[in-house]
C-alpha cells in the first residue's frame, strides 16, 4: 500500500507518520504544488491521494485534473477536512472520480482502516516476497563480485538470516524498496551507482525506519572511511574479512534492531504537539514509545511496564516531573530508570535540582529532538553494556557450576554444553531475537540444574527405573525451578526449565501443559535434550546414530515435539551435521 500525502501542516505530518509506522506503509509527503505532485505520482505511484491543505480546498477539483487525475484513474482520493458544509459541495464535484472518501482529523483513523483493502496493510516483515521470507532476519548484500557473494552466502548458511543479493547500487537501491531488509551490508566500488551513493540515497529516502548500513571494502585508509560516515554509513569493515567477524557484526546490529524493539520509552508531557513530535522521532528510530500526559498515571504505568527510559515535562497535571522522578527513585522496580527532563524553564536552580534526582540530561524547550535521540542511544546502550557484562559473568559461573555436577556422571559430561548448541543451532534458525536467544542460552545451560536434588543411586542406576525412582528423576525440573526462582534476573529463564520435559500433547511433566502453552524456549530444549540423550552413550545402552535420532524425532513430531520446532530441526540437520564439533 503506497500513499501520496499532499500536506502542508507540519503536525499532521507527524500524526500520519506515526499512524503508517505502526502499519508498514509506503508513504511520502508534498506540498500542494502541480509540479512537484505529478513527479511524486509519476515516480511513486500511489494507490492513495491524501489531500489535507486548508489553501486549496476550494480548488480541488482543478488541482486534480492539473495533475493528470481522470475518472477512470484507479487511484483513490482520501480527503482530511474540518467544514461539513465544504465536504457537501466538494463531494458533488468529486463524484466523477471513482472513489472519494472524507475524514475529519478525530475520525481519520477508524475510516482510513475501513478503506485498505484486506491485507494491504500488513506488515512487510509477514509476508514472502518473490521468495524471499521477509519474517525472518533479512540481511541485503550488495557487491559486483561473485566470489564476495560466495563468501557471505556461506558465511550465512544455517544463521536463520534471510539473505537478498544485489550485483550494484541501482539494483540494491530497488532491492532495498522492494524488501525493506533489517541491515544493509555494501561494497563502494560497483557499476551504475557506489556504494557510497547506495548509503546516501538510502538514509536520505529512508523516512521512518531505523536501517543499519554496513560497508564492506578493500578501502582501508582513514580518509576512505571518514567519507563512508558522512555519507551515512554505520560501519565498516575492511576486506579481506573473516567468516567469523562478519557474522559477529551481522550479529551486533540485529541485536541493536532487537533491543529497539524491546526497550521502552515512557514520554511523559501534557502538551499534544511536543509529546507527538518526540514520540514520532522515537518510533522512526525503531524504539517502543509508551505515552502519558498524567504524572501519577505516569508512575502507575512505569511499574507495570518497567520502561529503561523516562522523558519528562516538570510541568505536568497530577504529580509534576519532579515528583514523578524522586517517587520512581524510591521504587524498587524503577529506581534505576535513566531519565531525561526537559522543560521550558531555563533557571540553573531546576537544572541543578533535577541532577539531585539523578537526571540524565536537562532540556531546555525548545530543543533539538535529534540530540534528544542521541542521548536516549547512549543511555539505552550504556545500559545494555553493563547487561551484556552481568550475563556472561553469569554465564561463565553457570557453565563451572555445571562442570562441576557432571563430574559426578562419566555419562553425561558435556552433555549440558551439547544441548546448549543444538538448542541454539535451532533458535538461530529459528530467527529468535538476540534476547531470546540469550534467554534460550542461560536455560539450556541450567536445564538439569535440579539433577543436584537427586540421589545418585537413582540417576547413576543402569538398570531400569520403578515407578518411584522415575517420580523422583521427573522431580528435577521442579527442583530446578525452585532453586533459580529467587534470582530476579532469571525470571524469564525459570519456565524454560520448569517446562523443558512437557510434551506437545500434554503427556509430559510436571505440569502436563500441552501445545502452545508450552513455552517456545521449552519446546526447543526438549528436542536438543532429546537428541543429545540419542547420540550419547547412557549406563544402559549405548549412542544411537544421528540419522536414527532423527527418525526417532520425525515419529515423534506432534505428539512428544512441537510440530514446528521439530521441522525446523529435521531442516536443519538436512543442511548441516549436527554431532560435529562446534
Amino acid at each position: 500500500m503506497k500513499i501520496l500525502n499532499i500536506v502542508d501542516v507540519n503536525i499532521v505530518k507527524v500524526v500520519l507518520s506515526k499512524y503508517y509506522l505502526l502499519r508498514h506503509i509506503e508513504y511520502e509527503f508534498t506540498y500542494p504544488e502541480v509540479d512537484t505532485v505529478k513527479k511524486h505520482l509519476e515516480k511513486f505511484q500511489p494507490d492513495i491521494i491524501l489531500i489535507q491543505s486548508r489553501l486549496m480546498y476550494t480548488d480541488v477539483p482543478d488541482f486534480l485534473e492539473m495533475i493528470g487525475m481522470d475518472s477512470n484513474s484507479d487511484i483513490i482520493i482520501f480527503m482530511i477536512q474540518e467544514d461539513q458544509e465544504l465536504q457537501e459541495k466538494l463531494e458533488i464535484s468529486l463524484s466523477k472520480y471513482r472513489s472519494t472518501n472524507f475524514a475529519s482529523r478525530d475520525n481519520f483513523s477508524e475510516l482510513f482502516d475501513k478503506l485498505i483493502p484486506s491485507g494491504k496493510n500488513m506488515p512487510l516483515v509477514n509476508k514472502k516476497n518473490n521468495g524471499v521470507d521477509t519474517s525472518k532476519k533479512t540481511l541485503l548484500y550488495v557487491d559486483d563480485s561473485p566470489v564476495m557473494h560466495h563468501f557471505v552466502r556461506s558465511a550465512l548458511e544455517n544463521t536463520g538470516y534471510e539473505l537478498i543479493e544485489a550485483a550494484d547500487g541501482e539494483e540494491g537501491y530497488r532491492k532495498y524498496c522492494e524488501y525493506l531488509p533489517n541491515v544493509i551490508v555494501t561494497d563502494i566500488e560497483m557499476p551504475n551507482m557506489n556504494g557510497l551513493d547506495l548509503c546516501k540515497k538510502i538514509k536520505e529516502n529512508n523516512e521512518g525506519r531505523f536501517i543499519p548500513i554496513v560497508i564492506l571494502s578493500s578501502k582501508s585508509q582513514p580518509i576512505d572511511i571518514d567519507t563512508a560516515f558522512n555519507f551515512g554509513a554505520d560501519d565498516y569493515l575492511v576486506k579481506p574479512v573473516t567468516p567469523e567477524k562478519l557474522l559477529e557484526k551481522i550479529k551486533d546490529y540485529f541485536g541493536v534492531l532487537d533491543r529497539k524493539k524491546r526497550n521502552k520509552i515512557l514520554v511523559v508531557d501534557d502538551s499534544k504537539v511536543s509529546a507527538e513530535m518526540i514520540s514520532h522521532a522515537l518510533t522512526k528510530n525503531s524504539h517502543n514509545v509508551i505515552m502519558v500526559s498524567d504524572g501519577e498515571k505516569a508512575l502507575d504505568v512505569a511499574k507495570k511496564e518497567r520502561p529503561e527510559v523516562i522523558i519528562t515535562d516538570i510541568d505536568i497535571p497530577g504529580i509534576n516531573g519532579y515528583e514523578l522522578i524522586k517517587r520512581a527513585r524510591e521504587t524498587a522496580e524503577i529506581k534505576d530508570v535513566s531519565v531525561i527532563m526537559m522543560s521550558s524553564r531555563n533557571k540553573k536552580s531546576d537544572i541543578k535540582k533535577s541532577e539531585k534526582l539523578g537526571v540524565a540530561k536537562y532540556f531546555v524547550k525548545p530543543f533539538d529532538i535529534e540530540k534528544l535521540i542521541i542521548v536516549v542511544e547512549q543511555l539505552l546502550l550504556e545500559r545494555y553494556n553493563i547487561y551484556r557484562k552481568e550475563y556472561e559473568y553469569m554465564l561463565s559461573t553457570i557453565k563451572a557450576l555445571i562442570t562441576a555436577l557432571e563430574a559426578r556422571d562419566e555419562y553425561t559430561k558435556g552433555h549440558t554444553h551439547r544441548v546448549s548448541k543444538y538448542a541454539l543451532m535451532l533458535g538461530n534458525y529459528m530467527g529468535l531475537s538476540s534476547f531470546e536467544l540469550d534467554k534460550l542460552e542461560i536455560a539450556a545451560n541450567l536445564h538439569d540444574i535440579g539433577k543436584i536434588g537427586v540421589r545418585d543411586d537413582i540417576l547413576l542406576k543402569p538398570g531400569k527405573l520403578s515407578v518411584e525412582e522415575y517420580a523422583t528423576i521427573q522431580e528435577h525440573a521442579v527442583i530446578g525451578a525452585e532453586i533459580l526462582r529467587p534470582l530476579n534476573s532469571l525470571n524469564d529463564v525459570v519456565p524454560l526449565i520448569l517446562f523443558h520435559h512437557e510434551r506437545w500433547d500434554g503427556e509430559g511433566y510436571p505440569s502436563m501443559i500441552k501445545g502452545e502453552a508450552i513455552p517456545l524456549g521449552s519446546r526447543i530444549i526438549a528436542i536438543a535434550d532429546t537428541f543429545d540423550a540419542i547420540t550419547s552413550d547412557r549406563p544402559y545402552r549405548k549412542a544411537l546414530s544421528e540419522e536414527e535420532a532423527i527418525e526417532i524425532i520425525k515419529e515423534n513430531i506432534g505428539t512428544q515435539f512441537c510440530p514446528a520446532c521439530a521441522q525446523a530441526f529435521l531442516d536443519l540437520s538436512l543442511k548441516q551435521r549436527l554431532t560435529s564439533e562446534s
